[in-house]
């Protein structure tokens, strides 16, 4: 049957590949005009990216180094420099870069003196100039760029006054900088070519900031994403051309075998697939109509669709599900369901693929006591910060795990010991430029950290990693560490007092029974004549039969945090002491407390409590670690109560630590006891030693009792009493003995009461 508006299948086909050939020419002309367009908008767009990377660059560096020169003039050991360059050397090349106030020795530090001559000529550093420049001596930072032997430095002075109000100049401060070394290394460039930023200046020849970047020569890193779409495009166009050609071969190959009829059955079946049925039925035959394959065109078109809308559906869900649930809530890193999963699908691979493998564990220092004094959001707010900093530590393709609290983790897969190590020093300087001060913490905010390793042909050992870590960082934690270990023989011997060790077991029993905890006596004697006024209480810990000295369990109870609880003990032990009445009447006990333990409100409970004694025996707290107290306004207010019943206030170990004037000026203190370190100069026929002398006569002159500590001596004996120090301490004098035998020699070296300090 033939139908008067039907045209036949041949006409339709080279109508088809005609139009077919003429829309091909179409795109391939209109995507070669777009292509070109867009490349040219991408390199412009990535030369503008580049430029503006590269300019922000620099401003971070200037004003960082701004900040440090502002950090330097403000520093109280910059302006101790310039009155007393005694320890000039020592400054300039170890304080200023273990204080983190300059990040690395890229940046170097130089004093001079207000009319521009370099300080310490003698020890003076090659790369700095001798005398400054006279544009450079004002009263505000100025900042240069010069050429000097293939390299660029920049150099920033700053003034540097005597007080806090500019109004006494003590001289000038300058930082010097390799330039480039300090540009690139700041942190990764994305649009700028690194090989291509120079700064290039004559030897000699001054540049000043403001000029900076107008001599800055730079290069756009190639757009991997026009690279991509030009290779997209020429893909698209390659697989249309070949598509038409197929289609076409397809058309005539339909016709010559007359598929009509699959064609319109095929379309039936698809429109019933539409519906939610589908027939079996076969159709009727008849002549081709062009519409069948438009249908079919235009079904397989929906249901395509269709099943990629569902299909993209249930890979974002899946995903989004997979992701929140190993994801840690607070720091977006992985959570410790993660760290199951990765770990054991790691522990499968490398004994598959023998490798170098290193298990890293992270551990915040002090964090309770940081959330206790300022509070949880701020805590978080620092664990937020430490998890950013630890990412961008790590290789590109290792991940953070937080374990849960402050504790974090992370396994390297093909390193060595040596790149474990790096990788954890990384994170320490990352961590140590961040700023938490914008929080309002004070305190140093770091992190302990333990490495284990596992050679390539000792995997059967990589289940042992996690707790090796584990030892290495509490050995990290330890006083005079520097808060990243790598485990191993010397590592687990020190680390023997955070373990099942003898002294752990030893600390755990004096705290659950009383009378472990045993008290010994040093006497202090008043000056002239060496009269014993009164003792100081020293813990020890007898464990069956032997006697365990602090040096064995104070590392104990600083990493385990149970300065509380071991003071609480000490008290009740002297207590005890004070009770048997062994002392004679008169003579005065001194106490050593942590600075940690002023602030627990049991702990001044059982001071009040123990202040009955002061009738018979006048008591004084001696208060160590002074540089960890956070809590100042609280301390303060039950020192002043403790004050009203009759105890006085010694700061120990005066000359360690940080910043012991200030708290010498914030806290109610009666009594200052020099540190051995500064009682040991005044033997000394030098600058150290008369400085400590005149500091001496100051605090006198200033209504301190000074009492000298660690005199073993009879030069410095001498010296401390030709000073007119009031009370002295030590071993030439006598040594730390029990209760009974301290008692018995005050008995028979004085024969009756003595007088209190």
């Amino acid at each position: 049957m033939r139908w008067p508006n039907a045209i036949s299948i041949k006409q339709i086909a080279l109508a088809f590949i005609t139009a077919l050939m003429v829309l091909a020419s179409l795109i391939g002309g209109f995507a070669a005009y777009q292509t070109r367009a867009v490349t040219q908008s991408l390199e412009q767009h990535n030369e503008n990216a580049a430029r503006s990377e590269l300019t922000s660059a620099v401003q971070r560096l200037l004003k960082r180094t701004d900040e440090q020169a502002a950090s330097l003039a403000h520093w109280d050991e910059t302006r101790q420099q310039l009155v007393l360059p005694e320890y000039y050397a020592y400054w300039r090349d170890q304080r200023v870069y273990e204080s983190g106030i300059l990040p690395n020795r890229l940046v170097q530090a130089a004093l001079y003196t207000r009319s521009g001559v370099l300080l310490a000529l003698s020890s003076a550093q090659t790369d700095m100039p001798v005398r400054l420049p006279v544009r450079a001596m004002s009263r505000q930072p100025s900042s240069w760029m010069t050429g000097e032997a293939g390299r660029t430095a920049m150099y920033e002075t700053f003034p540097i006054y005597i007080d806090e109000r500019r109004q006494s100049l003590l001289g000038y401060g300058l930082l010097r900088l390799d330039f480039m070394p300090a540009l690139l290394r700041q942190e990764p460039f994305h649009f700028a070519d690194l090989a291509s930023i120079r700064l290039t200046l004559k030897p000699g020849e001054v540049l000043p900031v403001s000029d900076l970047f107008s001599r800055l020569e730079f290069s756009a890193r190639p757009d991997p994403d026009r690279l991509r779409f030009q290779k997209i495009l020429s893909h698209m166009l390659l697989a249309l051309f070949i598509l038409l050609m197929v289609a076409a071969l397809v058309g005539f190959v339909v016709y010559n075998r007359l598929l009509v009829r699959p064609l319109r059955r095929l379309s039936k079946d698809i429109d019933a697939m539409q519906h939610g049925r589908f027939s079996h039925h076969p159709s009727r035959s008849r002549a081709l109509r062009v519409r069948e394959l438009e249908n079919v065109r235009r079904s397989l078109y929906e249901y395509q669709l269709q099943l990629r809308e569902l299909h993209g559906s249930l890979e974002h869900q899946n995903r989004e599900f997979h992701s929140q649930a190993r994801q840690d809530a607070l720091t977006r890193c992985h959570n410790r369901r993660a760290y199951e999963e990765d770990w054991e699908n790691f522990r499968c691979e490398v004994k598959h693929s023998p490798q170098g493998v290193a298990f890293l564990l992270f551990d915040c220092d002090r964090f309770k006591t940081i959330n206790d004094t300022y509070g949880h959001a701020k805590g978080d707010r620092v664990l937020t910060i430490i998890a950013d900093a630890l990412v961008m530590a790590l290789r590109a393709n290792d991940r953070l795990y937080r374990l849960g609290g402050d504790e974090f983790a992370t396994f390297l897969s093909r390193t060595t010991p040596a790149q474990a190590k790096q990788i954890a020093q990384r994170c320490q300087s990352l961590l140590d430029a961040s700023a938490f001060s914008d929080l309002g913490i004070n305190e140093p905010v770091g992190i302990s950290i333990g490495i284990a390793f596992c050679e390539a042909d000792q995997l059967e050992r990589i289940d042992d990693l996690p707790k090796q870590a584990d030892i290495a960082m509490y050995t990290a934690k330890q006083p005079g560490r520097t808060r990243v270990a790598l485990y191993g023989e010397d590592t687990e011997r020190a680390s023997q007092a955070l373990v099942a060790s003898r002294e752990t077991s030893a600390l755990f029993q004096a705290l659950a029974e009383p009378g472990m905890i045993e008290m010994h006596y040093q006497s202090i004697h008043a000056m002239p004549g060496a009269k014993v006024v009164y003792f100081e209480a020293l813990a020890r810990i007898r464990h069956r039969d032997e006697l365990i000295l602090p040096d064995a369990f104070l590392p104990v109870i600083n990493s385990r945090r149970l300065e509380a609880e071991f003071d609480l003990a000490v008290l009740n032990q002297v207590d005890a002491d004070l009770l048997s009445e062994q002392l004679p009447p008169g003579i005065g006990v001194s106490i050593n407390l942590s600075a940690q333990s002023i602030s627990h409100p049991e702990i001044v409970s059982q001071l009040l409590e123990l202040s009955r004694h002061n009738a018979r025996h006048p008591l004084m707290l001696e208060i160590t670690e002074t540089s960890l107290i956070t809590q100042m306004v609280e301390v303060r207010t039950y020192l002043d109560l403790l004050r009203t019943v009759n105890y006085r206030i010694a700061m120990d170990d005066f000359g360690t630590g940080y910043s012991p004037v200030r708290y010498l000026v914030d806290l109610p203190v009666d009594v200052v006891k020099f540190d051995i370190s500064l009682v040991n100069k005044l033997g000394q026929d030098d600058r150290a030693g008369q400085v400590v002398a005149d500091f001496a006569r100051m605090m006198s002159d200033a209504g301190y009792s000074l009492v000298a500590e660690g005199v073993e001596t009879r030069s410095v004996l001498h010296k401390v009493e030709h000073l007119g120090i009031a009370h002295v301490q030590g071993y030439l004098l006598s040594r730390p003995v029990p209760l009974a035998e301290a008692a018995a020699s005050l008995v028979a070296r004085t024969g009756g009461a003595a007088r209190v300090a």
